[in-house]
């Protein structure tokens, strides 16, 4: 097995902060369709919580075949939007001194990327909805795959391309060998970010979002780097 050495939280943190610091209108450029959506969330819960409270019963409707694929559909999508942003803090972190637009955050929707891009998270959704059958080794497989999006990014970046799709998904699993604890524990460590944007109505995710996704990012970079050092030495 390769040697590495631990990924910091700390670290991880300190260096999103310093990068948001310098360039937080770029990562508000980078994640705004994220910050809306999640506002939307956050206010679409408030207002189950209060229906709830005011006695409104919501039925459990039957789920189907069809529900199923329309669920994973719509959450491929939600994820290619996730990565789309997290690619545009990656794109200003190679170029800090490129002026970035709002479009940015929707690249992996551009019509020469999308099918190709699409297809790798349905696969990887589709992968993931296999292995939810067995339970926990889902919450694994969640952290094991955790960098598809930067795998790919990175050979969009070196103009590279793999002989199929589902290698990215492999490289994503050697280079969490034996990290999906670190990665595990710095989302954890964000819970109470969470906790402070739900409690202000969304209003806080313009910080947190930002914050949160550069700080992934930053997990990824140093993930990357460490394999590429390891494979060198």
């Amino acid at each position: 097995m390769t040697k590495f050495v631990a990924i910091s939280r700390r670290r991880v943190k300190l260096t999103a902060k310093k990068q948001l610091k310098e360039q937080y209108k770029k990562s508000l450029k980078a994640t705004w369709p994220l910050i809306v959506l999640q506002i939307v969330k956050a206010l679409l819960l408030w207002g189950v919580v209060y229906l709830t409270w005011a006695g409104y019963v919501f039925l459990p409707s039957d789920a189907t075949s069809d529900w199923y694929l329309t669920r994973t559909f719509f959450s491929a999508l939600f994820l290619l939007l996730t990565w789309s942003c997290k690619w545009a803090i990656v794109d200003f972190f190679q170029k800090p001194t490129k002026d970035f637009g709002y479009r940015s955050a929707f690249q992996a929707f551009a019509p020469k990327r999308f099918l190709e891009a699409f297809l790798l998270v349905f696969v990887q959704r589709i992968q993931l909805f296999f292995w939810s059958f067995l339970g926990l080794p889902a919450l694994v497989k969640v952290f094991s795959y955790s960098q598809t999006y930067y795998a790919y990014k990175m050979d969009l970046l070196f103009d590279r391309k793999q002989a199929s799709l589902t290698v990215y998904v492999t490289i994503s699993r050697r280079v969490m060998t034996g990290r999906k604890r670190e990665l595990f524990l710095l989302e954890l460590s964000f819970i109470g970010w969470q906790m402070l944007a739900l409690l202000t109505g969304g209003l806080a995710y313009f910080f947190v979002t930002p914050y949160l996704n550069t700080c992934r990012v930053v997990y990824s970079t140093q993930v990357f780097a460490q394999a590429i050092e390891g494979a060198g030495s």
